[in-house]
């Protein structure tokens, strides 16, 4: 044990420095100061570097108009704005009827989720946003005998997929599983063009019982074959994209993720596996999903090959098959003076997204006043950052007072740092990856303590983060500490250390399990000081904690990388701890599944007033006797712990909940059927306004034209752009150029090409040549074996594959 304290020791020096340094001071001066702050040594020769420049944390002009809040000291205003446009955001339960009426007379501003009824007879003032809603998924009765071969089901789904392939109200016939709100959705483009293609002139059965589950599958059934019954030959199901990222996805604390869960195939796999019948064929699509999570490939080629793959073995069998997917449509408010702009929403989670909180605006001055929101249903999951926040309402309170460590981009499958910077190193060839540093350390299983990492420990990935902190809503400071206690968390709840499973949760072991498989190592290196100055004689004195994370078996997109264990936590340790204690002494249980099993409530850290009795008796004990966990004796001694707790238990008293964060909204009030949050307007919150505006209307490229010129392959592309015009906004259409690459309508240009070989195998994928105008340019091979070949482009501007603009291009060759 003694070892292992002096290998973690430079972890408790560098917490301890950030302890003395308090980040997030706002100090005066006695001099003109610059902001001053140290780099990483040798930085500048990183493999990959991404900085929150990339994010664009814009600092505003002064608006200096009546009412407009203004943070100003000693007469000064400053030209930061922290936290983001709405100074206070009420969510409120509305029924249809309700918000209708709510939107009539403009004291609503979006509604959140589906609108029960379409919204067909909203006012014309009122707009909405679309995104990916659900997948529309035909099975089979596993009892009818007309279904036990594969060839039985191939054949009848042809004949529903008849019937079905003429759409319907925000429904979108598609039968493949990756749509166009994928970001690979061009790997699959001939193979969708396919799957349309080989329903020919088959007749649509008309005669059929069928079972449904969601209101547009059951309208979709109903105009083709009456109403739904008891005695069912086939099933048509909405499977929520929603619903599949949340089921998925590590949302724990200040996680979200797994990197990849925006990914068509990784959807694919978790929705259609499950219903494979022959073993083979799931054995099949086991190894080529893991393959795909684990990198194992060598280029794009082979990846796009490996999706492919995937999703063939996944509807060889018709087990259960893709009819299409609906859109989901948003309202939000447009009135002139009344309503809403600068509306971000998410390809596949639309306005129940982080983005949306962080970009939207009211449109009369001033910007920061309250938004008014509306959903269709009360908040029904418990509200806890571990095990809670399960349902639509609680993803959205969660986005809003929490803060991730990296956001969804909200148009592709990749990723935006929000809480941490990071520079990452790969490595490649024979070199076998790089030693893990001997005073890393690693959490252990089942008990969470942090041991050193074995000798000559080795990984594949090595990434630098530099956390942007913040002080938590109780005043205590974002440290080390925190940062480490949340990988203790996940590593003691995440997998049973013996026979006694009152520290294991079945969903938190889900969440974490991709996590705990890539983690190698975590090594504590420094803190970093900067003094920001905001005006003449103020200035904000931050804290960076600098941390080395060390992984294996990793996705090839650097942000995907980035994201798969974070060094980030948005609530403190000694509320981590506090929930902890409560569940192993029998109070509650972190999530549904084990406070059912264990017959305990589900663990709620606001709207519980008995649970909340039995913390705040716990929150006395520990600060009389100055408490902290095993894992933490040697980062944070027993008068520091004490100040935690004393900090948290005023918290308590004054706000009456103990949902404590370092997010940018602090929650307010709530009652049944409404919440409130209120902005986190000191100084040092890090982050406000404008610094996610770019993801609000991004560039779309338009493929115009694609030819062959000799060995050459010639795409033309336009460039779609919005252009605001006060408080409208119209769409322009224009060839694309250099200027596009720069200036006001500055974007980063991808390109992508997909060589499809006779057999349907990937030949080759690559960016194609840049012509600097409107041309991209694919040369092709020399030599080819002869058979008929296919190319599929896409050019993506500032990231952007929403619904791209693609082309296809056949040709044959001699050999």
């Amino acid at each position: 044990m003694a070892g292992d304290r002096g290998r973690a020791g430079v972890a408790v020096r560098a917490a301890r420095a950030l302890g003395r340094q308090r980040p997030g001071r706002v100090v005066r001066p006695d001099r003109r100061r610059g902001r001053k702050s140290t780099s990483h040594p040798g930085s500048s020769g990183r493999a990959y570097r991404l900085s929150s420049a990339a994010v664009t944390r814009v600092a505003f002009a002064a608006i200096v108009l009546t009412g407009f809040w203004t943070p100003a000291l000693a007469g000064h205003e400053v030209t930061f704005y922290p936290s983001y446009y709405p100074h206070e955001i009420r969510i409120d339960t509305l029924r249809p009827a309700a918000a209708a009426s709510r939107f009539e007379n403009n004291t609503l501003h979006a509604y959140v989720g589906p609108f029960p009824g379409g919204g067909e007879r909203l006012p014309d003032h009122v707009k909405s946003v679309q995104s990916l809603g659900a997948f529309v998924v035909l099975g089979f009765n596993p009892n009818a005998s007309a279904f036990v071969s594969a060839k039985s089901r191939c054949a009848a789904a042809r004949g529903i997929l008849a019937a079905l392939r003429t759409g319907g109200p925000n429904f979108v016939f598609h039968p493949y599983p990756v749509t166009p709100y994928h970001a690979d959705y061009l790997h699959h483009l001939d193979r969708i063009e396919e799957a349309v293609a080989a329903l020919g002139a088959d007749s649509p059965i008309t005669n059929l019982k069928v079972q449904t589950k969601g209101r547009h599958a059951a309208a979709l059934a109903r105009s083709r074959w009456g109403p739904a019954s008891e005695e069912w030959d086939v099933s048509l199901e909405e499977v929520p994209v929603s619903g599949l990222i949340a089921d998925s996805g590590n949302h724990i604390n200040g996680w979200v993720g797994p990197p990849w869960v925006k990914e068509g195939w990784f959807q694919a796999y978790r929705m259609l596996a499950p219903a494979i019948l022959d073993a083979e064929s799931k054995q099949t699509a086991g190894s080529l999903y893991r393959r795909l999570l684990d990198r194992e490939y060598l280029d794009l080629a082979e990846r796009a090959d490996l999706e492919r793959r995937l999703i063939a073995t996944l509807t060889r069998g018709c087990d259960r098959i893709v009819v299409g997917y609906t859109v989901r449509r948003e309202f939000y408010n447009d009135d002139y003076n009344a309503g809403i702009e600068n509306i971000g929403r998410d390809s596949q989670t639309g306005l129940n997204s982080p983005v949306f909180i962080r970009t939207v605006k009211l449109k009369d001055y001033p910007w920061n006043g309250v938004l008014r929101l509306g959903m269709n249903k009360e908040p029904e999951a418990a509200w806890n950052p571990v095990g809670g926040f399960t349902d639509a309402a609680g993803r959205l309170i969660w986005s809003t007072v929490g803060d991730p460590a990296l956001m969804p981009v909200p148009y592709n499958a990749s990723w935006i740092p929000n809480r941490v910077d990071f520079s990452l190193d790969r490595a490649h060839g024979q070199s076998g990856g790089f030693m893990v540093p001997a005073d890393s350390i690693q959490p252990q299983p089942g008990t969470g303590a942090l041991r050193p990492v074995p000798d000559r420990t080795l990984s594949s990935v090595k990434l630098v983060y530099e956390i942007t902190a913040s002080p938590f809503q109780d005043g205590t400071e974002t440290e080390i500490a925190d940062l480490l206690y949340a990988f203790v968390l996940a590593y003691r709840w995440g997998s049973k250390a013996d026979s006694d499973d009152r520290a294991y949760d079945s969903r938190v072991a889900e969440a974490v399990a991709d996590m705990r498989a890539r983690l190698v190592g975590i090594r504590a290196l420094r803190v970093d000081r900067s003094v920001n100055r905001l005006a003449p004689d103020i200035e904000v004195v931050r804290n960076t904690p600098v941390l080395e994370i060390y992984l294996k078996n990793t996705p090839g997109d650097p942000q995907q990388v980035a994201a798969v264990a974070p060094p980030w936590s948005t609530i403190p340790w000694h509320l981590m701890v506090l929930m902890e204690e409560a569940v192993v002494r029998g109070h509650a249980a972190f999530s549904k599944p084990e406070a059912d099993r264990r017959n305990v409530p589900w663990l709620d850290l606001v709207r519980d007033p008995s649970l909340h009795e039995i913390l705040r008796g716990l929150i006395a004990g520990f600060e009389k006797a100055g408490y902290r966990p095993a894992a933490l004796q040697d980062l944070v001694t027993e008068d520091e712990a004490r100040a935690r707790w004393r900090a948290l238990r005023k918290f308590a008293e004054k706000n009456g909940h103990l949902l404590v964060t370092n997010g940018p909204y602090r929650l307010k009030e709530w009652r049944s059927g409404s919440v409130v949050f209120q902005a986190e307007r000191e100084l040092t919150y890090p982050l406000g306004f404008g610094t996610f505006d770019r993801y609000v209307y991004p560039l779309r490229a338009v493929v115009r034209e694609v030819t062959r010129d000799a060995n050459q392959i010639v795409v033309r592309v336009d460039v779609e752009k919005t252009v605001t015009m006060g408080r409208r906004f119209k769409i322009e259409v224009a060839p694309l150029d250099q200027e596009t690459a720069r200036g006001l309508h500055g974007a980063f240009v991808l390109s992508r090409y997909l060589l499809i070989g006779p057999d349907g195998t990937v030949v080759r994928a690559d960016q194609m040549r840049w012509a600097g105008d409107e041309r991209f340019v694919v040369e092709l091979p020399e030599e080819m074996p002869p058979g008929r070949y296919t190319i599929l482009v896409a050019v993506y501007l500032g990231g952007n594959s929403l619904t791209p603009s693609t082309g296809m291009f056949r040709l044959e060759a001699k050999g």
